[in-house]
């Protein structure tokens, strides 16, 4: 009987699917080990440092909770020091796609790990008052690192995203923040001298941020694209800790899986959620149904998924709260949700597993598209 293995908090679990119901992993297959990132870097520098007699760089790091990130960031660093031995980095950091208190618990944990010695400048995080023009010093370079990858409310997460939510979270009331970013991008671009480096799969981009970004996004649907066939019901990871530590840093997967499954199908999403719901914007924007910002465009995704599809959940959460709040079904198992989503389509059901729901879906051109 195969089994399927996801990341759940700090551990993992599993599913079991009986060989006669029909059955599929998916998953981006264009995504194989990680290239020569200090080779990559090297070349980074090279160029950036072609004209200029430096000893100081600034950086905002992004962090999305994978190592891959943070070791471009370490590579970055030391290279640069030894290049300049004497020099000095002015470090700023975010965790846009965490819960800020777990991002930046994680980031600085794996940063001791690495034993990078940073002093960290500021760490953004919604509700304070620093903005980029409070950080960056327009003489410097900045050099703007993370990773780029699918998201269900930008559709991509790239450079753009890592920088422009650093102001726009600050924007209270706006009323869609994914209108607003390219604006806000824009703008950035024009005030500052911006480089980027970017995890995208498997490769590394590094040059002007607004190169970089440009590339990234087109890189994030090659690398994470998977064709879309139409099944029942879908079983996905939301990637484990620090990913999966609330809903709200999870939930926006059901942006990207929805396309997954028929009208009337089942998401089925794998979120251990440990540290709750979320932030207070968060939890008052899913009682009331709606809401302002990041928030309410994530809870309004929540609802446009669960318009004509069906939506469980295996987490720690109390299934009272899910059910009351959000009308989703809750279980302690993944084994307990493939039982439910049985009982609703039976054994003649059509399933398609994901161990990480991060997956850009391609819909297939029928044969008139194409002519």
């Amino acid at each position: 009987m195969p089994e399927y293995w996801f990341k759940y908090g700090v551990t993992e679990t599993f599913v079991e699917i009986s060989e006669e119901i029909a059955q599929r992993k998916i998953q981006p297959d264009t995504i194989g080990s990680l290239m020569d990132v200090e080779g990559r870097i090297a070349d980074f520098l090279d160029e950036f440092l072609a004209d200029r007699n430096l000893n100081l760089i600034q950086i905002l790091y992004d962090h999305p909770g994978d190592l891959k990130s943070l070791n471009l960031l370490k590579a970055l660093i030391e290279r640069f020091l030894k290049l300049k031995p004497d020099g000095n980095v002015i470090f700023a950091a975010s965790s846009w796609r965490l819960d800020p208190e777990i991002g930046r618990k994680h980031l600085n944990t794996e940063l001791r790990r690495l034993e990078l010695n940073l002093t960290l400048k500021a760490f953004l995080k919604k509700g304070d008052p620093l903005r980029i023009e409070n950080l960056v010093d327009k003489s410097i370079p900045l050099i703007v690192v993370t990773s780029a990858e699918p998201h269900g409310v930008f559709g991509e997460f790239c450079l753009r995203e890592a920088m422009a939510l650093s102001d726009l979270m600050m924007i209270e009331g706006h009323e869609k923040p994914s209108e607003k970013v390219d604006e806000i991008w824009r703008d950035l671009l024009a005030r500052y001298d911006i480089y980027g480096l970017c995890i995208i799969g498997d490769e590394v981009l590094g040059g002007s941020a607004a190169e970089v970004d440009l590339k990234a996004r087109k890189l994030v649907k090659e690398k994470f694209g998977v064709e879309v066939d139409d099944a029942d019901m879908i079983i996905a990871g939301a990637g484990g800790y620090p990913r999966d530590s609330t809903l709200e840093s999870s939930i926006h997967l059901l942006g990207l899986l929805a396309d997954f499954v028929v009208d009337g199908g089942l998401i089925g999403l794998v979120a251990e959620c440990r540290e709750g719901l979320g932030s207070k914007e968060f939890i008052e924007a899913l009682v009331k149904g709606s809401g302002a910002g990041y928030e309410g465009e994530l809870v309004k995704r929540i609802k446009e998924a669960s318009e004509n599809r069906r939506i469980a959940l295996t987490s720690t959460l109390p299934r009272a709260i899910l059910n009351n709040i959000l009308g989703i079904k809750g279980f302690d198992t993944p084994q307990d949700l493939l039982t439910y989503g049985l009982r609703l389509y039976s054994r003649s059901a059509k399933i398609l597993v994901a161990e990480d729901g991060l997956m850009k879906p391609i819909r297939r051109r029928v044969a008139s598209e194409r002519s």
